[in-house]
């Protein structure tokens, strides 16, 4: 079996590259001694304590575009599907115009000329990325919020993991999140750390233009912090420990700035 074909990202059928797979496998050798295991968990513990401060809804008054826009997620897993299509029905009939309506109508939410599970773009954008209440954004998370339907099983993988990462090896799951050092296979790859603030503080300290309250220096707090409902429901009966180790190593002065 080639090291492609063990390697994958967990939430999507999207692959890892044999170069991303090698990446991976060769970071986690060399930081294995920083890591803990919690059942198949490999826990990437510098990693998930690095600062972040997704301070979403301020994003587009900093930058040109969100992660939102100009592209598309990943894939979703095949059993996501039917979860997603029972609830699209409800998600159009928010949609503001008729005209966004009958094009989800005619032409669906999913894009057949790519991988299973891949959300058609619509404008250069995810098709989710929708105005609500004036504002722009995922409106599978706004459907959720407005109707009290459980938005983890029901919005792509990928678009909740943000800025953590789940890369299954073949034999454990590698727990981390994008930094420097992993954005060579992240899914995230390299663009977050250099162009926006969400997840580079340094970047953030020198831009003196900003309001104050955008990004606030403050704000920026442990990666795994960001996505705690998403770690609980997704690690189970593995959440206590993991989430109890990171929360002490939080306080050493490697998490902050």
């Amino acid at each position: 079996m080639s090291r492609k074909s063990s390697y994958r990202y967990v939430g999507t059928p999207d692959p890892m590259t044999e170069k991303e797979a090698y990446s991976c496998e060769k970071y986690m050798k060399k930081n294995r001694h920083a890591m803990i295991q919690a059942g198949r968990y490999m826990v990437d513990v510098p990693a998930l304590l690095a600062l972040f401060h997704l301070d979403c809804w301020n994003c587009r008054a900093v930058h040109r575009e969100t992660c939102c826009e100009g592209g598309q997620p990943y894939a979703v897993e095949e059993w996501q599907i039917p979860v997603l299509e029972k609830e699209v029905p409800e998600i159009a009939a928010r949609l503001q115009t008729a005209g966004e309506r009958e094009n989800w109508e005619r032409y669906g939410v999913w894009d057949p000329e790519q991988t299973t599970g891949t959300i058609r773009l619509r404008h250069g954008n995810c098709l989710f990325y929708q105005e609500n209440n004036g504002r722009f954004g995922c409106a599978i998370h706004a459907y959720a919020e407005e109707s009290g339907h459980d938005v983890l099983p029901l919005k792509p993988f990928s678009c909740q993991l943000y800025p953590l990462d789940l890369i299954d090896t073949g034999k454990e799951i590698l727990l981390t999140a994008v930094t420097k050092e992993t954005s060579s296979f992240s899914r995230w790859g390299t663009d977050y750390l250099e162009q926006f603030y969400c997840a580079n503080p340094e970047r953030r300290k020198l831009a003196a233009h900003l309001d104050e309250n955008w990004f606030a220096l403050d704000g920026y707090r442990p990666a795994f912090e960001w996505n705690m409902p998403m770690l609980r429901y997704f690690l189970q009966e593995e959440a206590d420990s993991i989430l109890d180790h990171l929360r002490k190593s939080s306080h050493t002065p490697t998490a902050s700035m």
